[in-house]
C-alpha cells in the first residue's frame, strides 16, 4: 500500500492535498521553459560574478585611501566602511575647525 500524507486511501490523482497529481506529465510549454532556465541561470550567475568583482574592486580602492596601522593590514569590508565613515567625519571636522 503506498504511503499517503493525508492518511486517505483515495484513488489516482490524490497527492495528499499538496497539488500533486498522479501520472500528470509536463506540457510542451513547461519543457521549453525548463530548457531555457539553465541559460538564464548561467547569465544571471555571470552578472552576479561581475557585480561581486566590481564591489570588491571598489573596496580595494577604498582601502588604499584609509590610513591604517600597520599600513599593510588588510581591512575587512565592515572595517573598511566603518573606518571610511570615521575618516570622512574627521576630515570634515578638520575643515570646519582648521
Amino acid at each position: 500500500k503506498p504511503f499517503r500524507l493525508d492518511g486517505e486511501g483515495g484513488g489516482g490523482g490524490g497527492g495528499g492535498g499538496f497539488g500533486l497529481k498522479a501520472g500528470k506529465r509536463r506540457s510542451g510549454k513547461n519543457r521549453a521553459r525548463l530548457s531555457r532556465e539553465p541559460r538564464q541561470r548561467h547569465t544571471a550567475n555571470a552578472r552576479e560574478r561581475d557585480r561581486t568583482n566590481s564591489v570588491n574592486t571598489a573596496f580595494t580602492a577604498l582601502r588604499t585611501l584609509i590610513p591604517t596601522e600597520p599600513a599593510d593590514r588588510k581591512l575587512s569590508k565592515i572595517e573598511t566602511l566603518r573606518l571610511a565613515s570615521s575618516y570622512i567625519s574627521h576630515l570634515g571636522n578638520v575643515l570646519l575647525l582648521g
